[in-house]
């Protein structure tokens, strides 16, 4: 869950902003990103290249397979592409099972080309993962023995010796910004030469979210889209609002409001452990959200925090269990945060019958914080087990899927 896919546009920008001033082999990359508040009647003036020729334009909608959809288009000139651009503006289609509506196209020319190559950079817990054919293009997927994976430790460089001469500057260049903008995925299909020039015709990228706060510089300032299709509860949006305003790490996603099993986690790390905990005992469609906060929020934003999760669990009538999780704290308080938890719980507790809490949590006054929580849960009448750091930290994932008799289907 902390893998999110950017836009086309933002993930050739990055490459553009961030190439590596040691290394040769910068890609050529020029487009014009066309968004819903773009006027086309300025871009010909800010992108005088787009009547010079030949210009590819495609739909920038965090789906794949646009070609085969009908989603790109080759235009003789800008007149042909703005036409084709506004045939499609503002338009609710459907792709796969997601209905959502284009509002976002990339222009770029039209490079004549005879080898088309496919390149990914994947992550796996001790290797990066370098995936390379000689065969790109939108059958890439059909190549099967000509695609090569070379596997490179953590600690190390690449050793590019499989890729033609022409396109190794490039390559560990792009494997150089993979690593250093925390993007879990990258991958250029195709990525061709001409003339001595490298061109990446389509690009896909992924974010990790949980490494945000270190890339502010780059893309960890920049909104995140959703995903084509998804909707945003207004509890969603409304921690989001929070998030902006505060000072500490608020996240909360929706992905399953009938799901059983519940988290509310501290820390970016944490929150990825828990969930793979949890998936890895229980079906995946019975987690029904990620999140985590950090940051030592303060008791008024935990309880809004807090209160926006259970105002989803008790619309909910099956029986579910809610995790708060997470290490031992360098600095958030938490009998502080705690205050906030069971401020919310006692706002919700006449809807809140179904509900099982298990906490492991420790830090700085711990032991008062889950004192606090047990003793206002008791008081409730709702079920609740704490722990500090004497338990490991995702034992108490079983504890919950037990207590609601989910298994692994």
């Amino acid at each position: 869950m902390a893998q999110k896919p950017i836009r086309e546009a933002l993930a050739k920008q990055l490459i553009a902003d961030c190439w590596p001033a040691e290394l040769q082999g910068r890609p050529e990359i020029k487009f014009a990103a066309v968004g819903p508040p773009t006027k086309l009647d300025n871009l010909e003036t800010n992108h005088p290249w787009l009547n010079q020729g030949k210009i590819v334009v495609k739909v920038d909608e965090l789906f794949g397979k646009r070609g085969k959809l009908g989603y790109v288009k080759i235009a003789d000139s800008f007149a042909e592409a703005r036409a084709w651009i506004e045939g499609f503006r503002g338009k609710e289609v459907m792709v796969g099972e997601r209905t959502g509506t284009l509002d976002h196209f990339l222009i770029e020319p039209y490079i004549e080309h005879k080898t088309e190559y496919y390149l990914a950079f994947t992550c796996e817990r001790e290797h990066d993962v370098i995936h390379f054919s000689d065969k790109g293009g939108v059958e890439v997927e059909d190549q099967g023995e000509s695609m090569n994976e070379i596997r490179v430790e953590l600690d190390k460089e690449p050793d590019l010796n499989l890729l033609p001469n022409a396109l190794r500057p490039t390559a560990l260049g792009l494997f150089a910004l993979f690593r250093s903008l925390d993007l879990p995925y990258l991958e250029f299909n195709p990525i061709t030469e001409v003339d001595g020039k490298i061109y990446l015709l389509d690009t896909v990228a992924r974010v990790d979210t949980t490494a945000a706060y270190r890339q502010n510089g780059t893309w960890g300032s920049t909104e995140i889209p959703q995903g084509f299709g998804t909707t945003q509860t207004e509890e969603e949006k409304r921690i989001q609002t929070m998030d902006s305003k505060s000072g500490s790490s608020l996240k909360f996603v929706l992905l399953n409001p009938k799901g059983r099993i519940w988290t509310m986690v501290a820390g970016g790390g944490a929150s990825i452990i828990y969930a793979d905990a949890i998936t890895a005992h229980a079906d995946a469609t019975e987690l029904a959200n990620y999140g985590e906060w950090s940051g030592n929020p303060t008791t008024d934003e935990m309880e809004a925090y807090t209160s926006e999760i259970l105002s989803l669990i008790e619309r909910n009538d099956q029986e579910q269990a809610l995790i708060i999780g997470g290490g031992i704290a360098n600095f958030t308080d938490v009998k502080r945060t705690f205050a906030g938890v069971i401020k919310a719980l006692k706002k919700h507790q006449g809807t809140l019958k179904n509900l099982k809490i298990f906490v492991r949590r420790a830090g700085p006054r711990d032991k008062e914080g889950l004192k606090a929580l047990q003793d206002a849960c008791d008081e409730m009448n709702i079920p609740c087990v704490t722990h500090g750091a004497e338990l490991p930290m995702t034992d108490i994932v079983n504890m919950a899927i037990d207590s609601i008799s989910l298994q692994k289907r």
